[in-house]
């Protein structure tokens, strides 16, 4: 009976043993897995650490060569900004440079307008001489003549715009006709000796190259008989003042000419016979010498660096 229980023991206790050390056999195999599937996890983990780690370094390497290459453009611009200071600092140079030349120029250029006015003064004193003598000549004939040469609206004899003498024709012939008057005759007497007042003073003559005396006729007849009648009471009156006054015409007649415009330099447009008469006119000038004028411009000239 004892052996029989003997036996039982040993048979539970064998039972007992193998199923413990399944269970830690089965804890072991599940450690074993969990540590390899961790560790399989930490491989994937280490992987991925180490391409994100990769990514990092790769970025930080863009991320120093963009600053270096910020750098060296920053290096760039400086040089480039120093160059400009420099070119800046050379311009600003030139401009005082100029500046200085500018203002040495400005003042040669007052001096040269100063010496131009000068010139310009005399010019027009040389311009003025004829319109002076033309109305020296004029004055003389409205004192000896001041009952013949006014009309009821304006007087007979003027000085245009371009300082010449005019003479209506009524005064000195009849329509038509380049017989002098007799009333013409005294008024070209007086004439003849204002020209002769002129010419006998030396610093007239030296200025004076001609004295031109035009005849200008109406459109009443043909050009061609204009013509002829202009010019032929152009030399009529230059006759006449000869003839009244024979002085002139031994000392002075070289400087005289005549010449004539027929119709075609009308005063007025022709419209009735008040402007017809207006456009019959004989118009005296006075030429001054071109050798005065290069004169003076000779003597400024001359006076040139």
């Amino acid at each position: 009976m004892k052996a029989v229980k003997r036996v039982a023991r040993v048979q539970e206790s064998e039972h007992y043993w193998p199923s413990f050390t399944d269970i830690m056999s089965s804890l072991v195999l599940v450690l074993f897995f969990f540590i390899v599937i961790l560790t399989i996890k930490q491989i994937f983990s280490m992987g991925i650490w180490d391409k994100k780690l990769k990514d990092a370094s790769l970025s930080l390497s863009n991320v120093k060569q963009e600053l270096e290459n910020t750098n060296l453009e920053l290096s760039l611009k400086r040089q480039e900004l120093i160059d400009l200071e420099k070119a800046l600092s050379d311009k600003e140079a030139q401009i005082g440079i100029l500046q200085a030349q500018l203002n040495k120029d400005q003042q040669a250029l007052s001096m040269k307008e100063l010496e131009l006015n000068a010139v310009k003064n005399q010019l027009q004193e040389i311009s003025l001489l004829r319109l002076d003598l033309l109305k020296e000549v004029k004055a003389s004939i409205e004192k000896e003549l001041k009952d013949i040469v006014k009309s009821k609206d304006e007087p007979l004899v003027s000085i245009d715009d371009n300082a010449n003498l005019v003479i209506q024709s009524s005064l000195l012939f009849a329509k038509g006709s380049s017989e002098i008057s007799d009333s013409g005759k005294k008024m070209l007497r007086q004439f003849a000796i204002a020209f002769e007042k002129i010419l006998s003073n030396s610093s007239n003559r030296d200025k004076i190259d001609s004295i031109i005396v035009s005849g200008y006729a109406d459109s009443d007849d043909t050009y061609q008989n204009n013509y002829l009648l202009s010019c032929e009471r152009a030399i009529a009156v230059i006759n006449t003042m000869m003839a009244e006054n024979p002085v002139l015409e031994k000392k002075y007649g070289r400087y005289f000419q005549a010449s004539g415009f027929s119709e075609f330099r009308p005063l007025v447009e022709e419209v009735n016979e008040a402007a017809k008469s207006k456009n019959r006119r004989i118009q005296i000038s006075i030429d001054i010498k071109d050798s005065q004028i290069q004169k003076i411009i000779s003597d400024y000239m001359s006076r040139q660096p």
